[in-house]
């Protein structure tokens, strides 16, 4: 890997590049809200729904008293509210938590300190419910060293409980408490104070219903037989490796199905550490500083000047004017790499037979998936599809997602027997796919 430059930067880039459309839409969300009243509602009396307002809490007395209570109740619902699109790391604004009885919202904005919070989100002994969790989980690791270990992500388990995934909280809010969350506040400006009510309710409603719907979702998994596999699942999200992308793997992202060779993907993979490291001096999103295309355009044309930079469409003109050169001198080092240096080929390209066969055993995965109530989105993709069916094409036992857990024994072990002509999968349709037989020896 090459060394990073020196660092020219100036504020001028963050300048020029903005806050981006996103945040251009959350000024706009916020002057549309800006007068408007939260509309008054009734909550359902649910024993696991906390009926009282959201607290804002602004001491350190506050923060410790309400982690106290929440681990005496061994439970948590968590939730952030964070601007990611104009800082390298998300500047979070308001952090919410709840227990069955209460909900509180800790403002760091205003002094609200969260090291409390970090604490007891990465106890072991506190069970952390959160939807689409990932993101929020990111900062526990950030801040303590250790990612939380206790997690269940209700979108996860909806996914293996007959439903959409990735599906929205407000889904499931609608079903399980027959409310409909507002969701004019979603594109606020939150870390603009003060706060008004509906901002308020908006956040606390990421938390507030929480516990019902985990409760309800986690009987349906146990019925079917999912339990196991939604924990599993939800291990994943606070596995240290989801927060150190490998460069390889990053790399293969970017290239998608375009073809490169090894020089190529050697280059785009430096050009993403750069970019990685381009956007920590400048304090910006990566993508904010070159979108993925954009390192794939320059990968493959291998400019030699910073005219021939700016002729790459979306090339932005402040990241030629700052880091121009530090790109080329990029480009120039992976030209003069030797063979042996550089990173190996995926192997992996499709002829157009192959995409038809990976196209049916996506469809034959989704299958499988959906006859045991499990939404083809939690199952695999179709480039962990292809990686499986031409690496088996080759003889080799394929090694990726499909290779472990819940996913080799539902969908990588039958997929791979049946492409070795040692089993067969029929389907036949009832209301739905039903597996006609199981996986069975083929006669010789």
């Amino acid at each position: 890997m090459t060394k990073p430059p020196s660092n020219p930067s100036t504020n001028r880039l963050k300048q020029s590049l903005g806050q981006g459309g996103r945040g251009r839409r959350r000024a706009a969300a916020s002057r549309a809200v800006e007068q408007e009243k939260a509309t008054p509602r009734q909550l359902p009396e649910h024993a696991r729904i906390p009926s009282d307002p959201a607290e804002v809490l602004t001491t350190l007395a506050e923060v410790e008293a309400f982690c106290a209570e929440a681990r005496s109740a061994g439970e948590v619902a968590y939730d952030t509210e964070f601007i990611g699109e104009e800082s390298y790391i998300p500047k979070i604004c308001l952090v919410q938590l709840a227990t069955p009885q209460r909900v509180v919202l800790i403002d760091p904005i205003q002094g609200g300190p969260l090291e409390p919070v970090w604490a007891l989100l990465a106890d072991s002994e506190v069970r952390v419910l959160v939807h689409s969790g990932l993101q929020d989980l990111v900062p526990i690791w950030r801040e303590t060293g250790a990612p939380a270990t206790n997690v269940l992500d209700t979108q996860v388990a909806a996914g293996f409980s007959d439903r959409s995934f990735p599906i929205a909280l407000s889904a499931l809010v609608d079903e399980f408490v027959g409310i409909t969350l507002d969701k004019s506040y979603t594109f606020t400006r939150w870390d603009q104070r003060p706060l008004r009510s509906g901002h308020l309710e908006y956040a606390a409603d990421d938390v507030r219903f929480l516990f019902v719907i985990s409760d309800a979702l986690a009987a349906m998994t146990a019925e079917r037989g999912h339990d196991e596999k939604v924990a599993e699942e939800c291990r994943s999200l606070v596995d240290p490796k989801t927060y150190t992308p490998d460069p390889v793997h990053r790399m293969q992202r970017a290239v998608g199905n375009r073809k490169f060779n090894r020089r190529q993907r050697t280059t785009l993979m430096e050009l993403l550490t750069l970019r990685d490291h381009i956007a920590q001096v400048e304090d910006l999103p990566p993508r904010s500083v070159l979108k993925d295309d954009v390192c794939a355009r320059v990968a493959k044309d291998m400019p030699k000047a910073k005219d021939a930079l700016l002729a790459i469409k979306h090339f932005p003109r402040p990241v030629v004017e700052t880091w121009g050169d530090a790109i080329l001198d990029l480009l120039s080092t992976v030209l003069k790499m030797d063979t042996d240096a550089l990173v190996g080929g995926s192997g992996r390209e499709e002829s157009n037979q192959d995409r038809s066969r990976i196209d049916a055993l996506h469809a034959f995965s989704s299958l499988l998936c959906w006859r045991e109530g499990i939404d083809s989105g939690v199952g695999a993709s179709r480039s962990e599809i292809s990686r499986f069916y031409l690496d088996a094409k080759k003889g080799q036992r394929p090694v990726g997602v499909l290779d472990t857990g819940w996913r080799a024994e539902l969908l990588g072990g039958p997929l791979f027997s049946m492409l070795q002509g040692e089993t067969s999968l029929t389907f036949r349709w009832s209301g739905g796919p039903e597996q006609a037989e199981k996986p069975s020896s083929s006669q010789s």
